[in-house]
């Protein structure tokens, strides 16, 4: 979560210099190259300002270069440990790699140095300082709102004069719950009311609305944010995406060339570009850019990952599995998103689908020796010699499935992702995963019609009878009038009844098809309905209790006239029409009512 200091707050900190607030506006204008430049004039005229070093480093922050930002806040403490601002940034980077405890520490020293009576900073310092504090308790995965939150409420009662707390506790409200965008609102609000010409706070509504899916109330946000400062850039890139998700692409197009022209030279804001390149699905366009960056030795994880990202796209399955390497090799975990594991899932779909498993079949001394996947088996064998290439199930299905969990358990409004990942599983044959993951999609909270289909199909498949008959109960509730919930739950109760307790409780199920079936669906479902039918047929002639060879021949032969062509047909024709049981039988009626 990126958000600044105001330039005013330079004017009342240690070493204030007159150049310190322009360098900070740069970086609120994500022009991070000229900013970086602006800062080491400083840093070169005054290597021991502390509050420099500390701006240098939110300027790399800003800019996705943790390492960077670590340097300047530690040279911060370094050569002016008594100023809190870089023990705060410290803990911040710390915090967003997961080491709470080593943020903690310099959060309570940030803390220490900003009330010490001896040093006399104002209560705006120490409401900034609470504020970087807070904005570190918000980075990494383990993100604490409640404490964030809290600090902000106690650095707005020390400088209620401070947009940016309005606007990160704003930010901190809505990352919070996003689907309650009342109190973020106000936020940004009284941000707005403490300084009208900031156009940061109306460009965060933007944001927000674009989060929320409400694309119109976006651009609108960010065309007035563009109207209180028509220099400041993240509001063309904003809008740009905005646009882009209203499918306006001419405007959105326009907006990113303006961001660019804005950012003129800057490395960063083409690393943007290649983004929304991919974005608007120019992927060509995108990696071109990306090549050019990286000949000119940008090292970006974001463009390593967009690479991937583009790769995939175009179906280059192998490179894209290559660029995703590269990336995750370079990219902590903290902040890997679920997006990166869902193009995983994809990368490792599209390599299953082109992976074959060629078997090398040779006689060897009257033995065939197989050699398969870099595997070797030697079989007794004849004389004659072949080569036969064969269709293994890849071992990328499984991968696919376990990524694209990955990716639902992170991002949970995309629940359909639980979905992909059992259908993975199944082409994998891994049914007890691909049930796990149904089941995980339906506790999400809301569960589709098809879900109970998927569970039921994928529960037949592992010979999970009981789960399959579970799920296809719910299916059936939902969709009473379509047979297949009826075939699929007659083949659950068949698992279930075992020939040792041959109860025949597929019955009723089978009945459902042959009643629910319309018939123009009969010509293009004929095998289900003969399964019907041979189903009935073998009930009538072997359940001792309720033996009739009358409708049992009657069901037969419904079998016969369908002609569907199938073993059960070739069965029916060879063996029980021609029975001695049957064979002299007139057929009786065998109307399902």
């Amino acid at each position: 979560m990126k958000t600044f200091l105001t330039a005013g707050l330079a004017t009342v900190v240690l070493a204030a210099n007159a150049q310190l607030p322009d360098a900070i506006k740069l970086t609120d204008k994500e022009q991070f190259e000229k900013a970086t430049a602006a800062f080491k004039r400083l840093i070169a005229a005054e290597p021991s300002n502390g509050e420099a070093w500390f701006y240098m480093g939110e300027n790399y922050f800003a800019n996705d270069r943790t390492d960077s930002a670590e340097y300047c806040y530690r040279k911060g403490i370094e050569v002016n440990p008594r100023f809190p601002l870089n023990h705060a940034g410290l803990g911040k980077v710390l915090h967003g790699r997961g080491d709470a405890a080593g943020a903690t520490g310099h959060f309570n020293a940030a803390t220490a140095a900003a009330l010490d009576k001896a040093s006399k900073f104002g209560k705006p310092l120490v409401a900034a300082t609470y504020r970087e504090e807070a904005e570190g308790l918000l980075e990494g995965v383990n993100k604490e709102y409640g404490a964030a939150i809290a600090l902000l409420d106690k650095a707005i009662e020390l400088n209620p004069k401070d947009p940016e707390l309005f606007i990160l506790k704003g930010d901190a409200l809505f990352d919070q719950n996003p689907r309650d965008g009342s109190t973020p609102l106000e936020n940004y609000k009284k941000a707005m009311e403490v300084d009208a010409l900031n156009a940061k706070p109306v460009a965060r509504k933007g944001f927000m609305y674009y989060r929320a899916k409400n694309f119109p109330g976006s651009i609108e946000e960010y065309t007035k944010a563009i109207a209180i400062d028509p220099a400041f850039a993240p509001a063309y890139s904003g809008r740009a995406e905005a646009y882009y998700m209203a499918r306006d692409f001419d405007k959105a197009t326009a907006d990113m060339n303006k961001y660019l022209e804005l950012n003129s030279g800057s490395q960063s804001a083409r690393v943007r570009n290649a983004q929304f390149l991919f974005l608007v699905k120019k992927y060509d366009e995108s990696l071109k850019e990306i090549e050019v960056l990286e000949a000119q030795g940008v090292k970006n994880t974001v463009l390593k990952r967009i690479k991937a990202y583009d790769l995939t796209e175009k179906e280059d399955f192998t490179g894209a599995e290559a660029a995703m390497k590269a990336y995750l090799a370079e990219q902590p975990e903290e902040k890997r998103i679920g997006l990166d594991w869902e193009y995983y899932g994809k990368i490792c779909q599209g390599l299953a689908k082109a992976t074959t498993t060629s078997t090398s079949v040779q006689i060897s001394n009257g033995n065939i020796v197989v050699n398969a996947g870099g595997a070797q088996t030697t079989v007794s064998s004849g004389t004659s010699s072949t080569t036969v290439t064969t269709t293994q199930p890849a071992p990328y299905d499984s991968l696919a499935g376990e990524y694209y969990l990955k990716a639902a358990r992170m991002d949970r409004t995309k629940d359909y992702l639980f979905l992909e990942a059992a259908k993975a599983f199944t082409d994998a044959k891994v049914y007890d995963k691909a049930i796990g993951a149904m089941r995980e999609k339906i506790a999400s909270g809301k569960p589709e019609v098809n879900d109970w289909y998927y569970l039921g199909s994928m529960a037949n498949r592992a010979k999970h009878y009981q789960t399959a008959d579970s799920a296809w109960a719910e299916y059936i509730a939902k969709q009473p009038n379509i047979y297949q919930g009826y075939l699929y739950r007659a083949r659950a109760q068949a698992g279930l009844d075992t020939a040792e307790t041959k109860a025949w409780t597929a019955k009723p199920y089978y009945e459902d098809v042959i009643r629910k079936m319309k018939p123009e669906e009969q010509a293009k479902a004929k095998a289900d309905l003969e399964e019907a039918y041979n189903y009935m047929g073998l009930y009538y002639l072997y359940n001792k209790e309720t033996m009739d060879r009358a409708k049992a021949k009657c069901f037969f032969e419904k079998v016969a006239a369908l002609g569907a062509n199938t073993s059960i047909t070739k069965q029916v024709n060879d063996v029980f029409l021609k029975m001695k049981e049957l064979k002299d039988v007139t057929p009786g009626s065998c109307d399902v009512l």
